[in-house]
């Protein structure tokens, strides 16, 4: 496709999915999603955080003694890592596969594809929110959360939003043209859980292997900018801000163009 065509598609795409009637639309599919989760009761939400819990728990006994010594409010420091590379996990598994396994909607029914993917993190979005709500609870009561917390919460949470569609829509794309996408996915993404510092500092390894976690992991940045939020009163250090709401929106515009030039082929193939 050339570049001329990819502009075209790419504005009526923007038109298309800003009209109020498509806003409606992916409203219902949100709800929709929500109500035939186990998110939908107050029972089923408790539920769904009995596993974080359990994960929280495991850490904090294994971990305490070696990692946790010297970080104030160590538990804290743990949920807030757990929860987000627990969400980037599931979210991209569950995005994986929405294009493949929506073939027919999306061939078939005037509904924009880009609802679909909307909708279907919309239920990973909808715990990781009330994750972050109980971590801000925490914060509160240890009198970390601050004023300048309260401001940049949105901007990185929307920026990490962004990263999480953008590597989801990537993986979406793959899986249609090889199937063994979701299996090397589900053992590589697996190593999220210790290349990033959910459980230990960046300060407790060796210069090289910080080097390497601290750029050559997009999650790092984030989990850093969470917990200054959530445990420095916000003093996030500005080119760790600008890095967070660069990478996360780039990533997304990336994938979006590349999403446009082979869903054709990729809904063909699937």
């Amino acid at each position: 496709m050339s570049a001329p065509r990819l502009r075209e598609r790419l504005a009526g795409r923007m038109r298309r999915l800003a009209r109020p009637a498509n806003r409606t639309v992916l409203l219902e599919m949100v709800r929709a999603n929500i109500k035939a989760s186990d998110y939908h009761s107050l029972l089923g939400g408790l539920w769904s955080l009995v596993g974080t819990a359990i994960m929280l728990a495991s850490f904090y006994l294994v971990f305490r003694r070696h990692f946790g010594q010297g970080v104030p409010g160590y538990p804290l420091f743990l949920l807030t890592g757990i929860i987000l590379v627990n969400f980037f996990m599931t979210a991209t598994s569950y995005l994986l596969k929405v294009l493949s396994y929506n073939r027919d909607i999306a061939l078939n029914s005037t509904i924009p594809r880009e609802n679909l993917v909307l909708a279907t993190i919309s239920i990973n979005a909808w715990k990781f929110g009330i994750e972050l709500a109980i971590c801000t609870a925490i914060s509160l009561a240890y009198g970390f959360f601050g004023w300048r917390s309260a401001l940049l919460l949105l901007p990185v949470l929307l920026s990490f939003l962004a990263l999480v569609l953008g590597v989801g829509l990537a993986l979406g794309l793959a899986f249609c043209f090889a199937r063994d996408v979701e299996h090397v996915w589900a053992i590589f993404s697996r190593l999220f859980l210790f290349v990033t510092p959910v459980f230990y500092t960046l300060e407790s390894v060796s210069p090289r292997l910080r080097t390497l976690i601290a750029w050559g992991n997009p999650l790092t940045p984030y989990l850093q900018a969470f917990r200054a939020l959530f445990m420095d009163g916000g003093a996030v250090p500005a080119p760790l801000v600008a890095r967070c709401l660069l990478l996360g929106p780039a990533l997304l515009a990336l994938s979006y163009l590349v999403f446009l030039r082979w869903e054709g082929e990729a809904l063909d193939r699937t």
